[in-house]
């Protein structure tokens, strides 16, 4: 007797917080789709150690519009990176990331060989590389 009355204390339990986890809807919101998504470029560092994350980021979408409200999802954009001078990410500074560095010499905007994120791809970067070469590898 006492086992099919815990059985039954589960199960109502168990159904009670399932009716409250339903998502909600009414009054001209609909809420019945959802998900919970990760992803970003917020980070908490320490030492050597870099983590990224956000909770509750938007799927990746265009704008979704609904009355007055407005929401565009999607991907948080890094446009540079600094680096130590590995231009291909590859994790050593080498003969390759040098041959990068000079071939995009003077470019200027978004570079990979940008490794300070200045906009021009200049002589600080190339210092980067050679003061690096080597490193990783």
């Amino acid at each position: 007797m006492r086992k099919w009355l815990l059985a039954v204390t589960v199960f109502a339990t168990a159904m009670l917080f399932a009716a409250a986890a339903r998502a909600q809807s009414g009054g001209g919101y609909d809420l019945s789709w959802w998900t919970i998504d990760g992803g970003g470029v917020t980070f908490a560092t320490g030492g050597a150690f870099n983590l990224g994350g956000t909770v509750g980021q938007p799927d990746a979408s265009s704008e979704l519009a609904g009355g007055t409200f407005r929401l565009t999802g999607g991907f948080w954009l890094t446009p540079c990176i600094i680096s130590n001078g590995d231009v291909d990410g590859n994790g050593c500074v080498d003969d390759a990331d040098l041959l990068s560095m000079l071939f995009n010499f003077g470019a200027t905007g978004l570079n990979p060989a940008d490794l300070n994120c200045d906009g021009t791809v200049d002589d600080a970067d190339l210092l980067s590389v050679l003061f690096n070469f080597g490193s990783g590898c």
